[in-house]
């Protein structure tokens, strides 16, 4: 927030994010710092096999640099998780270095499993970001930044040990004012959140480079003032060579206990994602359940009162649940797990909509589902 204007602002990078660990508070401020990059991978990886889908979370990090000393960590071990992390800005001082392509240094460093023990897999969630490692020569001697302790090393470091290619990644960091662009008023939504809401105009706002621009949504009106409006991600698909296009479709590929009616032949099928990153568990059940139930709410377009949830799940990753909502759904699982690495999903529409939940003690609960999301978990979203 602009402490003289008080206005929120919501931060927009190219690509990826871009971070850097801050120096001890022993490092003297003469010191050239050098920083050195480091890929961060984070996301959670959905393995489905005969037996079922099994969640894993995955949070690595591998030095972007080409034939560094042994000595300099090749990852930021649990540096990333426990220490906080700084946005770099144009006026961050210090010399970066170009980090090596992404594709090129995480190359199979995120399987975690050997190829044969699993059937067919997908990476639901995950972020792609760049943290900066501060480093500085101090006689000759190489220090990490980060502890102040010097690096023990049998030789001298040459010169132009760090004779790279340097980047300057703060431009790539684009501040936005929080100001409605259609009527002026203050946008609301958490820190992590990738849209903003305007009460005053009935709009939702996502940023897009250098603005913000206008997303499309729809509401389903709320029961009470106390109810909280959840996002989840409506996806329509044509799946293939799979013959998934009808609710009837579903309905016998699922093997739900029930007699279908005629009017599910014609149909459509949607896939249902949440909006929001929340435990694997259970963002795996709301998957199954709410694509099983196939809602059809009446939806309007009027901003309402109630409490959010914030959006922290871009669309492009709800599109790649739609295979582990059929590797979960679908039988008999073993046949449909051969076909899924072959199956193509082309999105055909993607809609963003809120849906009541009713606040309880220790849930929010989908009064006509039946659907409960533990309030603690969600409060801890924003560490996955």
């Amino acid at each position: 927030m602009c402490e003289f204007c008080r206005v929120r602002s919501c931060i927009s990078q190219k690509g990826f994010p871009r971070y850097y660990l801050p120096c001890s508070s022993k490092v003297s401020q003469d010191a050239q710092l050098i920083y050195l990059p480091y890929w961060r991978f984070k996301g959670v990886r959905y393995m489905c096999t005969a037996s079922g889908v099994t969640p894993k979370f995955t949070d690595i990090s591998t030095l972007a640099v080409a034939d560094m000393p042994p000595q300099i960590p090749f990852s930021l071990g649990l540096r990333s998780q426990a220490l906080s992390l700084k946005l770099i800005n144009p006026d961050t001082q210090g010399k970066f270095i170009r980090p090596l392509p992404s594709a090129m240094v995480l190359q199979d460093k995120t399987s975690g499993l050997k190829p044969e023990t699993h059937m067919f897999k997908e990476d639901i969630g995950e972020t792609f970001s760049l943290i900066y490692s501060p480093f500085y020569i101090s006689r000759q001697h190489l220090v990490d930044g980060v502890t102040n302790q010097a690096l023990h090393m049998e030789k001298e470091i040459p010169p132009d040990i760090f004779d790279l290619d340097q980047v300057r990644p703060g431009i790539e960091t684009h501040f936005i004012a929080g100001i409605c662009p259609g009527c002026g008023a203050d946008l609301e939504g958490s820190g992590d959140s990738l849209v903003l809401v305007c009460r005053n105009c009935h709009s939702l706002w996502r940023a897009k480079g250098e603005e913000l621009a206008r997303i499309k949504f729809r509401f389903a009106a709320p029961a009470h003032k106390d109810d909280i409006m959840v996002p989840f991600w409506q996806i329509s698909a044509q799946i293939s060579p799979m013959n998934l296009s009808s609710h009837a479709d579903l309905a016998r590929m699922a093997n739900l206990p029930l007699a279908i009616p005629r009017e599910w032949e014609k149909k459509p099928v949607h896939f249902w994602s949440p909006a929001f990153k929340v435990r694997p568990n259970i963002f795996l059940r709301l998957l199954g359940q709410l694509t099983s139930a196939q809602l059809e709410p009446v939806l309007s377009q009027t901003v309402e009162d109630n409490l959010y949830q914030p959006v922290n799940l871009p669309a492009s990753e709800a599109i790649q649940t739609i295979r582990i909502t059929m590797a979960a759904l679908l039988k008999p699982r073993k046949e449909i797990l051969e076909c899924l690495p072959i199956t193509e999903v082309a999105p055909q529409s993607v809609s963003l909509i809120f849906l009541p939940f009713k606040s309880s003690l220790h849930d929010i609960i989908h009064p006509d589902l039946g659907i409960a999301i533990n309030k603690k978990a969600l409060a801890l979203s924003g560490n996955l």
